[in-house]
């Protein structure tokens, strides 16, 4: 978990990440979030890391849509898509 600001990007298969700036610039559209990352920079949301697919609009916890627990998606979440979409 970090504590430097955490910035939120869209990867290219639509996963919504935490990076620093330098690293969330390189991936074009970023915004800056009071949301801290886990060790795999997934959001946290509720002490849990959330594997969130913005153009799904689905979110995971305990692993990803393979193998993880689908969960309601957390507003947090979708309004950083919202506005990196």
């Amino acid at each position: 978990m970090s504590v430097k600001p955490r910035f939120a990007f869209l990867s290219s298969d639509g996963i919504l990440h935490l990076h620093d700036e330098e690293h969330a610039a390189q991936h074009g559209k970023h915004v800056q979030t009071s949301l801290t990352d886990d060790e795999s920079g997934f959001p946290i949301v509720e002490g849990q890391g959330v594997v969130y697919y913005a153009r799904e609009d689905k979110a995971y916890v305990n692993g990803n849509k393979s193998d993880g627990k689908l969960i309601a998606t957390p507003p947090v979440l979708k309004q950083l898509a919202t506005e990196l979409l």
